[in-house]
């Protein structure tokens, strides 16, 4: 079945500017989005947060396009908005849905490099990350079960998944990720493309880093934080971490060691996730055969 229509949604996270600008830039002159046998839309998602260059207003939009979200009576400006959203990109479960796959930009204060985050298990969202990673062996893919399933606006469409790119400060932007985030969206464009005219494409399984758990900070009774990331362990995103290895440190000095199975670190110490109650989570690696 033909793509039709794909969506590059950007501001879904107000403050994550990488995105914002290239949709700005792409709605300024869509000329390199075009492509022969499908429609490409652009989107600024969350324009208030945007405005205020802060990640949302009253609740992350990225976890309101779950179906219970989407269809109860909205609580807050973001759960107004994902309805809206969804009607315009959606619907959600449609057989027709108005966008047939969705690339969502995002970045992350975490050294996650040029990665891309999929919860979707459509074959061609995964032969899309294939021919992603062959343009771009630096791309690495995370498999997302995290906090919250099926609730980001990649889940709309029947294809899709969110660029990660980092480490970025908050309402900063970074030139190299940048346009490394531009070239892997116009490759994307291509791939569709050559899938639209029935092209043969030698694609390889992808290797991709499969989510086991979410790791939370030491805390004390109270819930306050009493130990950071240990400095050994900052910015080994995608490293594996082994048991007797220092994972945080205390205020006072004192290691803390991981105790667990050998497993990969992922998005480390985000900041954005101090408020999800998690320093960084926990994958193994495994292989989609195409």
């Amino acid at each position: 079945m033909k793509i039709e229509n794909l969506t590059i949604t950007g501001g879904t996270h107000g403050n994550e500017l990488t995105g914002v600008y290239l949709v700005k830039q792409w709605q300024n002159d869509p000329t390199p989005i075009k492509r022969e046998t499908f429609k490409t839309d652009v989107v600024l998602m969350n324009e208030e947060a945007i405005k205020n260059c802060t990640r949302y207003i009253d609740r992350d939009l990225n976890r309101c396009f779950d179906t219970f979200t989407l269809t109860k009576s909205p609580a807050n400006y973001e759960e107004r908005l994902a309805q809206k959203l969804n009607s315009t990109l959606g619907p959600k479960s449609s057989e027709s849905p108005n966008s047939d796959f969705i690339v969502d930009l995002h970045s992350t204060t975490s050294n996650m490099g040029l990665s891309i985050v999929v919860s979707n298990e459509s074959d061609l969202t995964w032969m899309a990350i294939s021919y992603l990673k062959q343009k771009d062996p630096r791309v690495r893919v995370y498999k997302w079960k995290g906090d919250e399933e099926d609730a980001f606006v990649d889940s709309i469409a029947k294809h899709g998944f969110a660029i990660e790119v980092g480490a970025i400060p908050q309402g900063v932007l970074r030139s190299d990720l940048f346009f490394d985030t531009q070239k892997l969206v116009y490759h994307l464009l291509d791939f569709i493309d050559h899938y639209n005219k029935g092209f043969s494409m030698a694609l390889e399984s992808v290797e991709y880093f499969e989510h086991e758990i979410l790791i939370d900070y030491p805390r004390d009774s109270q819930g306050n934080i009493v130990a950071m990331v240990h400095e050994d362990r900052q910015d080994r995103d995608f490293d594996l971490i082994v048991k007797g290895e220092p994972i945080f440190r205390k205020f006072d000095g004192e290691e803390i060691y991981y105790e667990g199975e050998s497993l990969h670190t992922l998005f480390i110490n985000e900041a954005a996730y101090y408020e999800k109650g998690f320093a960084m989570t926990l994958a193994r690696k495994a292989l989609r055969v195409l």
